[in-house]
């Protein structure tokens, strides 16, 4: 009975409370938008949304609390000045409901004062859909009155693609599951950058939501992902979060200025024509330009499409073209789907676009901007060809191991932070115990667990943006600004490699916790499993003038951090 007046009291007397939490744009850093979480009556069994919202369906008032969470939603948002958009969450089978109130939401919107752009209408995944051909007719309407729609939770459930491609959202969002401690799930990544491929293929923006620490945001950067939202970007909160926590900012101003290949670096100026330019004037222009590939569109900085020679030219090589389309403007000639990249985009993640996308030839260009507008092109041939040098490089100086840079880049890398740092951290990486086993299951076998250290190392690395290099035998290195969490980074290396490092011996030897083996001066001794020692050093910039005395420190740290019989990481002071 208490259960049942609390629904009826919540949707009665708008005894609802809607909680608010941020979506932030990793590209502006900057909050573009809310998500409307509704809460019932505090202190009470239902006060959270899952109970709330089942014991509303097993009494038969689903379409009632679907409105009252709606008025919510709305009143709540309308006592804030904000520009931004509000997600409101949906069950897509209240939606066609033949009971539910049609038009409903667009009053509520007008009488709290919102344009129905501003609103995003969220459907959730969670829920079984009955009809989904009903459903895409009432989007449908959704969609003429001015609404944008999101899809919540993809990944959750198997109908979760056939939804997106009957619907055509404007938003996607990846479930949660896909997101926790991506940064240790080859699989997981790799679900994520398939979504991110087919949402710009299909038009749509991808959110990654259920973000929780900071490893997970800085590979979703990684990725390409744009919009991000969970606890560690802002709790949900009765009152509007108006702006990004200082800790989110330095993670994502961090992130950016560390790419150093990334397509700004490319951006070439072309001119750009107005939409209601005449297709001829723009025909001449080529014809007397045969340098120019192609003229994006663009109106008030914002990308409207792009107009390329061979396609301008095909269309006027008719027997009427140009009677036909002469005098016609060029914004109903334009290709409106152009690929269209942020400037902080990695060229890596530029050139997937590139080769996945079979209607990009290598001689089209891509239209760059930054935080929505328009800053110049990049040819698809200079993308490739800077990758291809790149790579060719670092595979120059790359340890044929492992493949991490060698000596050279190390060396090189450590000069350009005594340049650019006023101070720095260096990691010297060492295996305990590594000889013996070397001499006891052989170098093939040795060969393995240096790979697999590369391994853990480089994945870790990608996270942050560190950089690691493999000095050569069992020795790696990695460097650390001082906004880097190196102190996290080491133990997180040391706790992989611990939990796995058992897998490389026999299992008598695993049972007995190392082996018997010869030491130095020929003597029989028991060895104990393969351990991690890491010596990490504060480089002071003023005081170092070369990457050898950076090298001398970090070996004294790694020399302290070895005189320890476990995997450890000494700070040498």
């Amino acid at each position: 009975m208490q259960c049942a007046q609390a629904v009826e009291t919540g949707i009665q007397f708008s005894d609802l409370q809607a909680h608010f939490q941020p979506i932030v744009n990793l590209h502006q850093s900057a909050i573009i938008g809310y998500e409307s979480l509704i809460r019932g009556p505090s202190e009470h069994p239902l006060a959270m949304p899952r109970e709330l919202f089942a014991y509303a369906e097993r009494i038969g008032q689903s379409n009632e609390l679907e409105i009252a969470c709606r008025r919510a939603a709305l009143q709540s948002y309308a006592r804030f000045t904000h520009e931004g958009l509000l997600f409101i969450n949906a069950n897509p089978n209240t939606l066609y409901d033949p009971s539910f109130p049609r038009g409903m939401t667009i009053r509520e919107a007008e009488l709290a004062g919102f344009p129905p752009s501003q609103i995003v209408i969220e459907l959730s995944e969670q829920f079984p859909l009955n009809n989904i051909k009903k459903l895409k007719n009432v989007i449908t309407q959704y969609r003429k009155q001015g609404f944008k729609i999101a899809l919540d939770d993809l990944g959750s459930a198997y109908a979760g693609l056939t939804i997106w491609a009957e619907l055509m959202p404007d938003f996607v969002k990846i479930d949660r599951y896909f997101i926790q401690e991506i940064h240790l799930s080859p699989i997981k990544r790799e679900f994520v950058r398939s979504i991110i491929t087919t949402a710009r293929a299909l038009g749509a923006e991808v959110i990654a939501e259920g973000i929780e620490t900071e490893f997970e945001l800085r590979e979703l950067q990684r990725l390409g992902v744009t919009l991000a939202q969970g606890y560690f970007i802002g709790y949900p909160a009765p009152t509007l979060q108006l702006q990004v926590s200082q800790r989110v900012h330095q993670v994502i101003d961090s992130f950016r200025q560390a790419r150093k290949d990334i397509i700004a670096a490319l951006v070439e100026q072309v001119p750009t024509v107005s939409p209601d330019m005449p297709s001829l004037k723009v025909l001449d222009y080529f014809i007397n330009n045969k340098e120019i590939m192609s003229l994006p569109v663009i109106e008030h900085g914002n990308v409207l499409g792009g107009v390329r020679r061979e396609q301008l030219l095909e269309t006027f090589s008719s027997s009427f073209g140009r009677s036909l389309y002469g005098n016609k403007p060029i914004g109903k000639l334009m290709e409106t789907n152009p690929l269209v990249v942020d400037c902080h985009t990695p060229l890596e993640l530029v050139s997937e676009l590139v080769t996945e996308d079979s209607a990009v030839e290598v001689h089209r260009q891509i239209l760059v901007t930054e935080n929505g507008i328009y800053q110049g092109i990049v040819s698809v041939r200079s993308i490739l060809k800077t990758i291809t040098d790149l790579r060719l490089q670092s595979a120059r100086h790359a340890n044929p191991l492992t493949l991490l840079p060698g000596n050279v880049p190390i060396h090189q890398e450590i000069e350009s932070y005594l340049q650019s740092y006023p101070s720095f951290y260096v990691a010297y990486f060492d295996l305990n115990n590594f000889k013996p086993y070397n001499d006891y299951y052989g170098y093939g076998n040795g060969d393995r667990v240096l790979q697999w250290l590369g391994q853990i190392l480089s994945q870790l690395a990608q996270v942050d943006n560190i950089f690691v290099g493999h000095v050569g035998g069992d020795d790696f290195v990695a460097l650390f600004t001082e906004k880097h969490p190196w102190r996290e980074f080491c133990e997180q290396v040391i706790h992989l490699f611990d939990n796995g490092v058992a897998d490389f011996y026999h299992d008598n030897d695993r049972l007995a916790g190392g082996i018997q083996a010869q030491d130095r001066n020929g003597d029989m001794q028991f060895f104990g499993l393969l351990g991690l020692a890491i010596g990490v050093v504060n480089i002071d910039s003023a005081t170092c003038v070369s990457h050898q005395d950076v090298a001398a420190l970090a070996s004294a740290a790694k020399a302290l951090a070895k005189t320890k019989s476990t995997s450890t990481v000494h700070l040498l002071s």
